[in-house]
């Protein structure tokens, strides 16, 4: 896994650096976005022999990004975010508590098609890659049944599209949709330490954002 980290952060680097290379004065713009990162997932099992699995759920967030020119309808998104998503469990003795907050912060590098066709408008599409930084924040509840409670970051792909909204010569209003994938595993420690439960979460969200981007 470490060495994925690497590789993600790896070109990442190189798209920044080769973006900054490229791109003039007047090329590059820093946006703000309010998100919502819609989505369900259930784990895939059950923590020991409580007959209950771990649950991810939708939640809001903000996020920066900054888009670069290399070329004329090329641009690089590079976007950092924060969401929080409640945790909970499903079925089972431990149904029903508050299992407290993953914190879902993606570091993300998109490469965008941006067609120069439609005056004010303007329309892209994106593929790229995010990682999925998890912080986990553990309940009261849980911390009556688990002594440690900790979920896995992971990278995967993103899949986007958008339109920004001209409002003068330096600042356009921005709408995107994007698919950011996220696998993530929970780790359950029992209080006494004996067992030690993992389950894999396939969470996937689609994150939808609205926001206003500053031309420089």
């Amino acid at each position: 896994m470490f060495r994925s980290q690497r590789s993600i952060f790896a070109l990442m680097a190189v798209m920044l650096c080769g973006s900054f290379a490229s791109a003039e004065k007047g090329d590059t713009e820093v946006g703000f976005r309010l998100m919502y990162a819609t989505g369900s997932a259930k784990g895939a099992g059950s923590i020991g022999d409580t007959g209950s699995s771990p649950t991810l759920s939708s939640g809001p967030g903000i996020e920066i990004d900054w888009v670069l020119w290399p070329l004329d309808e090329l641009t690089v998104e590079l976007s950092i975010g924060a969401s929080p998503h409640p945790v909970g469990t499903s079925g089972g003795s431990l149904s029903g508590p508050d299992g407290g907050t993953l914190w879902r912060l993606p570091l993300s590098a998109v490469a965008q098609y941006r067609p120069d066709l439609y005056g004010r408008f303007d329309p892209y599409v994106g593929l790229g890659l995010v990682y999925n930084a998890a912080v986990y924040d553990m309940s009261s509840a849980y911390a009556e049944v688990f002594s440690k409670v900790s979920f896995s970051s992971d990278a995967n792909i993103v899949v986007q599209v958008g339109v920004n909204y001209d409002l003068d010569e330096r600042w356009s209003a921005n709408l995107d949709l994007r698919y950011m994938g996220m696998t993530t595993d929970g780790t359950f420690t029992s209080l006494d330490g004996a067992t030690r439960d993992e389950l894999s979460l396939k969470f996937d969200p689609w994150v939808v954002g609205l926001g206003f981007r500053y031309r420089y």
